[in-house]
């Protein structure tokens, strides 16, 4: 874990926060408690990109959902939860 203080910030300037970037995400210690990380703007980037990767996209859900054939009489209630029971599948409860 790379570690740097706030008060060796305060000495050193950003110098010492691009001497401990080019290791890696920082982590900045306030009076000896976790106070931030600083990360690098492509492990941000990358950061960002694997969460949108792992965020299920509603649009999905609903495009998957209309392209089911639906016979010409149309879904009844149960026929509706059941659809809706399969899609949920897989989807954890946040």
């Amino acid at each position: 874990m790379n570690i740097i203080t706030v008060a060796e910030i305060k000495r050193s300037g950003f110098a010492a926060l691009d001497a401990a970037l080019a290791q890696g995400p920082v982590h900045l210690m306030k009076r000896n408690r976790p106070s931030a990380v600083l990360l690098s703007p492509a492990d941000y980037a990358a950061l960002l990109a694997q969460a949108q990767r792992n965020q299920p996209s509603a649009a999905n859900g609903v495009s998957q959902f209309l392209a089911q054939d639906v016979d010409a009489g149309g879904l009844d209630a149960v026929g509706l939860q059941a659809r809706l029971a399969g899609l949920n599948d897989g989807w954890s409860d946040r």
